[in-house]
């Protein structure tokens, strides 16, 4: 497949799985072994981790709109930035933690490399912004440093 063929599947991926809830685009799009490989956790295996997360937050955020911002390309891989936003109406799912819905608006962004093999995504490297998140969600407090009381100097 060309790069530009690649970043369409990987867009659809966006826009498609997450942003309309179609999980079965998800079946064409990745490859039936695909591996995920997320911050904090070990590689998951298979197509249905990638639906489960799009199930996931079709629950809790069902007006959940999908921008893709940015995309490069090179050989077989695709980097994208994409932000998905909404108003956290359903209950989400969180690892040890089950979340309430609190009506609050949300946006958030991912960024994702995905690995082609064939016509298919074999291989993703994603960094979700958790931490946004979860701080408009309330699971965390906002951060506010404060400024300096005084001027910081540095001395040689």
């Amino acid at each position: 497949m060309s790069i530009e063929q690649n970043k369409e599947k990987s867009r659809r991926l966006y826009v498609e799985v997450f942003g309309a809830g179609n999980a079965d685009a998800a079946d064409e799009i990745l490859a039936e072994g695909c591996v995920s490989h997320g911050p904090g956790s070990p590689p998951a295996v298979g197509r249905d981790g990638i639906k489960r997360q799009a199930g996931v937050l079709r629950t809790a955020i069902p007006d959940l709109q999908v921008t893709l911002g940015d995309q490069l390309a090179d050989g077989d891989r695709v980097a994208s930035r994409w932000t998905g936003s909404g108003t956290h109406a359903g209950p989400l799912a969180l690892p040890g933690l089950s979340l309430p819905p609190t009506g609050r608006p949300i946006a958030f962004s991912e960024i994702r490399i995905d690995r082609f093999e064939g016509e298919h995504i074999a291989e993703s490297w994603f960094i979700p912004d958790r931490l946004t998140l979860w701080q408009q969600l309330g699971v965390l407090p906002e951060s506010n440093p404060a400024p300096p009381s005084r001027p910081v100097t540095t001395q040689e």
